[in-house]
């Protein structure tokens, strides 16, 4: 879960907004478009309102603010039916958005769908409008409201609508509400036989990331890696296979990566070396981190220069192992890799080098296996010839560890071998 975790939240979710656009035309009577669901009286617009509402435009439009209020503000002195009122503070939204100003524009649009006789089309477009300068402000809940009233009125949301509200509930932490609003929105564009757009994907995964819903975060990180292949989607589809108890899955996803070149940071080639490694197959996770090593894509630190000494005596391959553990314990000083060269040497029978490095091992007192350096140590001494000295590490052993069955057996061992050469030399 911890590397699910690690992976996921590297790419997590970046909701981007949907660009805010102010209704500015003025709607002409008896707009066609309203939806048929609702019938209502639309009042004409004289001639002069037009005039002056198109004079605050165009002086909103020249940058020269403060006159297109002033403008507003004497049409808004004189006596107006709803639909007129309706365009004035359409117009007003309007100037306070190119201000930058989206309290002042907020304002004026829940003025204008306040108003009861308006055109449909009017009152569709200005509550969109307000959602979205919500999510501007980042005020999630007055979002929703005016988005909702609108999916009320239109007859076929459109797959960006969908995905507007999907980004409003995944930002209230409603990630199962959120969940219907891209599924379809996603599903309707492939419908079309469009590919979804790469952040609609991004807000599925974000989603079924936080419902736990891994499956279905593995089937879309499949469509993210297939449409949009990129390196971190594949990373974080194998991460999710280990989370699911696959590895073979997680391997094949990290290795159909590394082929398609898409593996270039150093975590995620370490993490294809380590998954070889687990499903052993040592010799390709040297490769790997060689490699990487020589492309300067891997530091030579000593925690990856001993992974890399590591698969190198997984693969038998002692003579490459040995230099690059040596490397490796000059470079971290820790026990654990002079142990690990000792393992090495000790492979080879090369026991003075083994015993040089199991003791520099034993020196150290945060030794993760002090107890196998030990076994080891006594081997050694033993195949060195040192029967007393193997002995006497055996008993130390066996002195903090009674039961030790590996001690208690080499104990044996050696003084049955002791009166065999002491046995030996009597016949002689």
């Amino acid at each position: 879960m911890k590397h699910l975790v690690t992976v996921i939240a590297a790419g997590m979710l970046s909701c981007s907004l949907l660009a805010v656009v102010p209704t500015t035309a003025v709607a002409a009577e008896g707009d066609s478009s309203r939806s048929e669901k609702r019938v209502k009286r639309v009042q004409t617009m004289r001639e002069q309102v037009f005039k002056r509402l198109d004079t605050a435009r165009e002086l909103a439009d020249e940058q020269k603010y403060q006159e297109a209020l002033e403008e507003l503000q004497d049409l808004s002195d004189m006596r107006r039916n709803s639909y007129e009122k309706a365009m004035t503070y359409n117009m007003f939204a309007y100037v306070y958005f190119n201000q930058e100003n989206y309290v002042d524009a907020i304002g004026a649009y829940e003025k204008l769908v306040a108003i009861d006789e308006i055109p449909e089309s009017l009152e569709q477009n200005t509550l969109y409008s307000l959602a979205k300068l919500h999510l501007v402000q980042e005020d999630y809940k007055k979002a929703l409201g005016p988005l909702n009233r609108w999916f009320g009125l239109v007859d076929k949301p459109s797959a960006e609508a969908h995905v507007l509200r999907a980004q409003i509930y995944f930002q209230l932490d409603q990630y199962k509400k959120a969940l219907p609003d891209i599924k379809f929105a996603i599903a309707d564009v492939k419908a079309d036989g469009k590919k979804p757009r790469e952040n609609w994907l991004m807000l599925e995964r974000a989603i079924y990331y936080q419902n736990r819903d891994y499956p279905n975060l593995a089937r879309c990180l499949q469509d993210l890696a297939t449409l949009y292949p990129k390196g971190q989607y594949w990373v974080q589809l194998a991460a999710v296979y280990s989370e699911l108890g696959k590895p073979m899955k997680e391997l094949s996803t990290l290795e159909t990566a590394y082929d398609k070149g898409l593996l270039q940071k150093e975590n995620e080639l370490v993490n294809l070396a380590q998954a070889l490694l687990s499903q052993e197959v040592p010799y390709k996770a040297a490769r790997v981190i060689e490699k990487g090593l020589k492309e300067e894509k891997i530091e030579a630190t000593a925690r990856n220069l001993s992974l890399l000494g590591d698969a190198w005596m997984l693969a038998k391959e002692y003579d490459k192992a040995i230099v690059v553990m040596a490397k490796a314990a000059k470079a971290s000083g820790e026990g654990d890799d002079y142990f690990k060269l000792a393992q090495i040497h000790t492979e080879r029978q090369e026991w003075k080098q083994a015993l040089s490095n199991v003791n520099q091992a034993l020196k150290d007192d945060e030794l993760k296996n002090a107890h196998s350096a030990r076994i080891l140590k006594g081997l050694v001494m033993f195949n060195m010839d040192n029967l007393d000295g193997a002995e006497k590490v055996f008993a130390a052993v066996k002195a903090s560890d009674p039961d030790d069955k590996v001690a208690n057996q080499w104990l044996s061992y050696i003084k049955s071998e002791k009166q065999r050469r002491a046995y030996m030399a009597e016949v002689r």
